[in-house]
């Protein structure tokens, strides 16, 4: 070798310096895309799944909310001999829902109420209907009343239309004094599963499936299969010698994945993967031929190979093409970052590395001081919106009274009331002025929901209290109101409302109560006893309703406590509720102390009650005590 030319030795150990440089790049660039690869379809794997499972569980989450509604609703609209009705339009404006069963216990008496989706699609509804879900599975309705809880069942074929696979979801119906008033049970089409499946495109055979907890098939390919076969039950060649180590995360609800070899595919080795689908006992799995993974990067690696051999035997001819050849991977990293930097505009020039990545840095620094600018403009609008929450949260205190100076003139009366928001700013309110020298209006109520949006309609909602109580009639007042409140009511927001009109000369009380609270009347000689009258339906959504009023003659040191829903539906940690029996105990205890003295006691009760647990809703009460007239 000493005698070989410098040229020649050069040459040689160039040439083995590239083909031992050149084997291991090929060999890290093959294992490296294989890993990335690997990653990128399980990410894959997991995106698809994850469309499958939020489309699943927007189906299921909208089917739990609506038999909520109709749980809370159920007994008012009984009470007004609409339920059969409303279960039946609930029907119809609910694609997914085959069908929605009321049972109602009152005393000895069951009533039913059933409405379900026909073969033909239309909506049938019978009270004395057979083989509804709930007459079907009175386990789970039993389970249901004693875990005051929602329940869901296993999946079977509708009675009223046997090609339909659907799951029933069983929720108790709760009185005020939560105790259970009924069993609501509502049946969803279970027909959406193959459909959210067949939609998601899963290679060029993949396929995906669904499966329940006990690993039935509740959606296939092959549409036989469906409740039919069972994933656990499968021929043992299919899975792999970890079939026991699958099933047992498939059945404690976690994701995973492995291989297997699917009858479906003619039994080719095909990787899986599989995730819980949320608020049920479901299963997702995806699962792709692993030939279909890997063929074009074996098919790419043994052209790399090739190209390289060709490429190696050129190199001992012409040593230029060695160092373009050393030089392709800072290319390949240069066009990269030139890629990242540039994105789709990326420039196509013939600069050499050195300028492409000088341009990209340039470029990444660019869009650094833009990223920079939006972070500290996303901090100052931040700061804004905490400032104007704070700034709300001090008009709306100005909107409810404060002042209690006028009790100085009219000993005829003692009031006091507390607003505790939820969330800082609420939907509760309430407000007292005088219509002239001898009547007192009064009123509480209670906005949908909480925040800023309930915040604003309690605003609008109290300065039409103001600017409509032209009258003494407390029905009139509401009407009034309501018709102006739902005018422009595009948000679908609605208020509970009490509204009375006192005459301090004489105690009489004039009052509307649209479907708010129940308010407490204590008298120095009776016990604490409920004004259960209720006089239409919420304010703000049904301008074409009217209502009505009734009348009371208070006695002297008479006391009225109004209070809204925030009060009863107070939880602790455990999750239980404050509720009516609770209130109704406080309010016999209470005897004839003043309203403040109530009213602040009422809300050390309930902050002592709920402990650390957070508020769920707004808390207001108010309390007004008749002192009779003074001379």
């Amino acid at each position: 070798m000493n005698k070989k030319s410098i040229a020649f030795q050069l040459g040689i150990y160039v040439l083995t310096a590239v083909i031992l440089v050149n084997a291991l790049i090929v060999f890290l660039n093959y294992k490296h895309s294989r890993d990335i690869l690997s990653e990128k379809i399980e990410e894959g794997a997991i995106h698809q799944s994850g469309l499958i499972i939020n489309e699943i569980s927007k189906k299921i989450v909208n089917d739990q909310e609506v038999s909520r509604n109709v749980a809370n609703q159920a007994l008012y609209y009984h009470a007004h001999g609409d339920l059969g009705k409303f279960i039946e339009q609930v029907v119809k404006h609910n694609r997914v829902m085959n069908g929605l069963h009321v049972r109602l216990i009152q005393s000895t008496d069951t009533l039913l109420f059933s409405s379900f989706r026909n073969s033909k699609g239309k909506v049938d509804n019978l009270q004395t209907q057979k083989n509804n879900s709930i007459t079907r599975f009175p386990n789970l309705v039993d389970s249901a009343a004693s875990t005051y809880r929602g329940i869901w069942s296993q999946p079977f074929y509708s009675a009223y239309d046997s090609t339909k696979l659907q799951v029933s979801y069983f929720l108790p119906i709760p009185s005020n004094d939560s105790t259970i008033q009924g069993i609501i049970a509502g049946d969803i089409n279970l027909g959406f599963l193959s459909q959210a499946v067949s939609n998601i495109r899963i290679g060029i055979s993949g396929f995906a499936f669904i499966v329940d907890k006990n690993g039935d098939f509740l959606s296939h390919p092959n549409p036989s299969w469906i409740l039919n076969r069972n994933l656990f039950h499968l021929e043992s060649k299919i899975f792999d010698t970890q079939h026991g180590y699958y099933e047992q995360l498939l059945e404690n609800g976690i994701p995973g994945s492995g291989t297997a070899f699917p009858e479906i595919l003619n039994y080719q080795k095909s990787w899986f993967y599989f995730a819980p689908i949320p608020h049920t006992e479901w299963r997702v799995i995806v699962v792709i031929p692993t030939k279909e993974l890997y063929d074009e990067l074996d098919v790419a690696f043994q052209e790399i190979v090739w190209i390289s051999l060709l490429g190696i035997l050129l190199t001992s001819l012409i040593i230029v093409l060695i160092f373009n050849k050393m030089l392709s991977p800072l290319a390949q990293v240069a066009r990269s970052i030139q890629r990242f930097s540039f994105g789709e505009r990326g420039r196509r020039s013939k600069k050499n590395e050195i300028e492409l990545l000088n341009d990209s840095l340039k470029e990444l620094q660019v869009q650094y001081g833009t990223y920079m600018k939006e972070q500290n403009q996303i901090r100052k609008d931040k700061r804004k919106y905490e400032k104007d929450l704070k700034s709300a949260k001090e008009i709306q205190r100005t909107i409810v009274p404060q002042d209690y100076s006028f009790l100085e003139k009219h000993g005829e009366i003692d009031l006091h009331a507390i607003l505790q928001p939820a969330e800082g700013i609420g939907g509760d309110l309430y407000d007292f002025f005088f219509i002239d020298e001898e009547h007192l209006l009064f009123t509480i109520g209670d906005v949908s929901g909480k925040g800023i949006p309930a915040a604003l309609f309690m605003a609008v909602a109290s300065t039409l209290i103001k600017t409509k109580s032209n009258d003494l009639s407390a029905m009139n007042i509401v009407d009034v109101v309501n018709k102006a409140l739902s005018k422009e009511n595009l948000n679908q927001h609605f208020l509970t409302l009490f509204l009375g009109v006192l005459n301090l000369e004489t105690g009489a009380l004039d009052y509307c109560n649209a479907a708010h609270s129940y308010p407490f009347l204590i008298s120095s000689k009776k016990r604490a006893v409920l004004l259960e009258q209720t006089h239409g339906l919420p304010i703000g959504v049904y301008s074409n309703k009217t209502y009505k009023s009734s009348s009371i003659i208070l006695s002297k040191n008479d006391q009225l406590v109004f209070y809204t829903d925030g009060v009863t539906d107070c939880k602790d940690a455990s999750g239980e509720m404050f509720g009516m029996p609770r209130l109704r105990e406080f309010m016999d205890s209470y005897g004839t102390h003043s309203p403040k003295e109530l009213t602040e006691s009422l809300l050390d009760e309930l902050m002592d009650f709920k402990g650390k647990a957070p508020q769920a809703d707004d808390i207001s009460v108010m309390a007004i005590k008749f002192n009779g007239k003074y001379p």
